[in-house]
Parts: C-alpha cells; sequence; structure tokens
C-alpha cells in the first residue's frame, strides 16, 4: 500500500532531522576534540618552556660561578675562589657529576695554597681510588696530591718530629720510594737542605717531577744564584701535566732571565704568564715593570733647549 504524499513527508522531515543532529554531534565532537587538542598543545608548550628556562637557569648560576672561581683562583684571591667554586659545587643540577669532581679539584688546589691543607687532603682522598675518581685528573696525580697534602698539613702543624724522619727513612730503606716526597718536606721544614736536594730529586727520578718539588728545587737554586740547574728545574716542571704549582713556576723563569738582565726574554714570559693570569696583581705589576723597562723612553721630557 502505497504511503500517502504527507508521511513521505514526515518521514523525510524526520530523517532529516536525524541526520541534522548527528551532524551537530559531529560537529560538537570535532570541536571538543580541536579544544582539547589545543590546552594540551599550550600545556605542553607551558611545560617545555617552564622546564627549559628552569634547567637553563640552573646551568647557567652554576657553570658561572665555577667559571667565576677558575677565574679568581687564576688572579691569586683564593679565598674569593673557594667561596664561588663551593656555592658552584653546592647547586643541584642534573648530570653535572662530572663537573662537579672537577670543581672540587680546583677546590682543593685552593686549599693547597691558602694553607688548609687538611681540607685538600680529604678532596683528593675521596677520589683517590679508581672506582669514585670522576675527574678529569688520574689517579696516579690525585695520590701524589694526598701524599703532598697530608705531609705540608703536618709540617704546617708542626707535627715533623724524628720519629716521622725515622719512620719514613725506614719506609724508604724497605723500598717505599714513594717516602721521599714526604721526606724531602720534612728536610726541608728543618733546614737540612742536601738531604732535601737528595730526596727531591730520587722521588722525581722514580714518580716523575711535579710542579711543587719542580718550583721547589728552583728556588732553592735561585737563592744560590745558580741559575743553570734553577732553569733545569723549571723546564721538568713545565713538561708536566700538573698545574697545582706552574704558575709559580713560571714566575721563577721570569726571576732567571731578569738575573741574566734579558729583559725581553723576561717580558716574553712575563705575556705568557698573564694570559693564563690575567687578573694576577702580582703577575701584572711584574709585567707591568718589564714592559716599562724595555719601552723606556730615551729622551728626557724635558731637556731644557726651551729654557731661555
Amino acid at each position: 500500500m502505497k504511503k500517502k504524499k504527507q508521511e513521505i513527508i514526515e518521514d523525510n522531515r524526520i530523517g532529516n532531522d536525524v541526520k541534522s543532529v548527528k551532524d551537530k554531534q559531529r560537529q560538537a565532537r570535532k570541536s571538543r576534540n580541536i579544544k582539547l587538542a589545543v590546552m594540551c598543545a599550550i600545556f605542553s608548550i607551558i611545560v617545555i618552556i617552564g622546564t627549559a628556562y628552569i634547567v637553563v637557569h640552573s646551568i647557567s648560576d652554576k657553570e658561572k660561578l665555577r667559571e667565576q672561581g677558575i677565574a679568581a683562583f687564576k688572579s691569586g684571591n683564593y679565598n674569593e675562589a673557594i667561596s664561588l667554586l663551593q656555592e658552584s659545587f653546592d647547586r643541584e643540577q642534573w648530570f653535572s657529576e662530572k663537573m662537579d669532581a672537577d670543581t672540587e679539584m680546583y677546590l682543593a688546589a685552593c686549599y693547597m695554597r691558602t694553607g688548609e691543607f687538611s681540607k685538600a687532603y680529604d678532596i683528593y682522598f675521596k677520589y683517590s681510588t679508581k672506582s669514585e675518581n670522576k675527574t678529569s685528573v688520574s689517579t696516579d696525580k690525585i695520590e701524589e696530591y694526598l701524599k703532598l697534602a697530608n705531609a705540608l698539613d703536618q709540617m704546617h702543624s708542626g707535627a715533623i718530629y724524628d720519629s716521622t724522619i725515622s719512620s719514613l727513612e725506614n719506609e724508604l730503606e724497605n723500598g717505599n720510594s714513594s717516602a721521599n716526597l714526604f721526606l724531602g718536606i720534612c728536610y726541608q721544614y728543618q733546614g737540612e737542605t742536601d738531604k732535601m736536594l737528595k730526596a727531591f730529586n730520587q722521588y722525581a727520578d722514580v714518580y716523575g717531577m711535579n710542579s711543587y718539588v719542580a718550583y721547589q728545587l728552583s728556588s732553592y737554586y735561585i737563592d744560590k744564584g745558580d741559575y743553570e740547574n734553577a732553569r733545569a728545574m723549571i723546564n721538568r716542571g713545565l713538561q708536566t701535566n700538573d698545574m697545582l704549582y706552574i704558575d709559580k713556576l713560571m714566575f721563577n723563569d721570569i726571576v732567571i732571565s731578569e738575573a741574566a738582565y734579558d729583559y725581553e726574554e723576561a717580558l716574553e714570559k712575563a705575556e705568557r704568564l698573564i694570559k693564563e693570569y690575567p687578573e694576577n696583581e702580582t703577575y701584572r705589576k711584574e709585567y707591568d715593570f718589564l714592559y716599562s723597562r724595555i719601552n723606556m723612553d730615551p729622551e728626557p721630557v724635558n731637556d731644557g733647549s726651551d729654557e731661555e
């Protein structure tokens, strides 16, 4: 039986209404999805920007403090360097373990220069085993620094006695050649220079030269006016990878050139020194002195020719 025209129209209307409702539902879902996607994108961007800001800010502060501390160390302002380096070390940052370890190496070097040898010893001891050494310094070198810090700490505290020397001499007789480093410092403390020279030289022959021994020996020879041996010690020290007292060695090298009245050579060496330690006031003054000596105007400012 055929539908009446009115029924057909009604069916079409209902169909259109259903389709319209479905279209509206699809549009609503699409709109919700777009809004949700936009909100997620905005939230993600905010999180990324916030995280990046925090990370960059943290890295900038930590590394900036470290760089300032190293600059202060090179300028000879060791207490300022200690404060900056310690603050850098204390700042928390992901993946900074190696950088922190090297920062502590600079801290230890500062303590060695300020005479706080026990603090330097504690740091060197912390990294003295291969499993714990995260620094760029070899474990053998750290072990050497550890012995040096221990010896200087005992000398500084006045804890070097005849029994100490006797015990070290027994170790040396039993084949422990590393005792020569401690012995050399003991002999130096007691003013027994001949024994000091022997101990330091024997240590260097077995374990290689380091900047401390080279500095002490070169200073001794300079005081004696033996510039040939002084320069030999300096050259050996400068060839090491040991930066602990390298600036003092470079300064001694300048002193030798000055003693030979070779001011041009001394100035060249001073230029290299202040290039490495540009903010060090002592080294800057030495450079200025040598520069003014070489570039001194031979003509007097006023030779009296203008006077009537």
